[in-house]
Protein backbone atom coordinates (compact mmCIF):
# COMPACT_ATOMS: atom_id res chain seq x y z
CA UNK A 1 0.00 0.00 0.00
CA UNK A 2 2.82 2.41 0.84
CA UNK A 3 4.45 1.68 -2.51
CA UNK A 4 1.24 2.61 -4.34
CA UNK A 5 0.78 5.79 -2.29
CA UNK A 6 4.28 7.02 -3.07
CA UNK A 7 4.11 6.30 -6.79
CA UNK A 8 4.88 9.43 -8.84
CA UNK A 9 1.72 9.22 -10.94
CA UNK A 10 -0.63 8.93 -7.96
CA UNK A 11 1.27 11.63 -6.09
CA UNK A 12 0.83 14.03 -9.03
CA UNK A 13 -2.88 13.27 -9.25
CA UNK A 14 -3.40 13.87 -5.53
CA UNK A 15 -1.53 17.19 -5.71
CA UNK A 16 -3.76 18.37 -8.56
CA UNK A 17 -6.92 17.25 -6.76
CA UNK A 18 -5.88 19.03 -3.55
CA UNK A 19 -5.21 22.24 -5.46
CA UNK A 20 -8.63 22.03 -7.13
CA UNK A 21 -10.28 21.47 -3.74
CA UNK A 22 -8.51 24.54 -2.30
CA UNK A 23 -9.59 26.72 -5.24
CA UNK A 24 -13.20 25.55 -5.05
CA UNK A 25 -13.23 26.14 -1.30
CA UNK A 26 -11.94 29.67 -1.86
CA UNK A 27 -14.68 30.42 -4.37
CA UNK A 28 -17.69 28.60 -2.90
CA UNK A 29 -17.32 28.88 0.90
CA UNK A 30 -16.62 31.52 3.52
CA UNK A 31 -15.47 31.80 7.09
CA UNK A 32 -14.46 28.85 9.20
CA UNK A 33 -15.51 26.25 6.62
CA UNK A 34 -13.23 27.81 4.02
CA UNK A 35 -10.35 28.08 6.46
CA UNK A 36 -10.62 24.43 7.54
CA UNK A 37 -10.87 23.09 3.99
CA UNK A 38 -7.87 25.16 2.86
CA UNK A 39 -5.88 24.18 5.95
CA UNK A 40 -6.45 20.49 5.29
CA UNK A 41 -5.71 20.82 1.56
CA UNK A 42 -2.50 22.80 1.99
CA UNK A 43 -1.38 20.70 4.95
CA UNK A 44 -1.75 17.63 2.75
CA UNK A 45 0.20 19.33 -0.04
CA UNK A 46 3.05 20.10 2.33
CA UNK A 47 3.02 16.51 3.61
CA UNK A 48 3.22 15.19 0.05
CA UNK A 49 6.00 17.62 -0.84
CA UNK A 50 8.08 16.61 2.18
CA UNK A 51 7.45 12.87 1.86
CA UNK A 52 9.94 10.46 0.33
CA UNK A 53 11.26 11.92 -2.95
CA UNK A 54 10.67 10.17 -6.25
CA UNK A 55 14.32 10.46 -7.29
CA UNK A 56 15.98 7.11 -7.86
CA UNK A 57 19.77 7.07 -7.67
CA UNK A 58 21.89 4.51 -9.43
CA UNK A 59 25.12 3.24 -7.93
CA UNK A 60 28.09 3.83 -10.19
Amino acid sequence: MTQLWLSPRLKSAVIIILCIIAVIASIQTTGLTRALIELIAFGSLIWLALSKPDIKQHDV
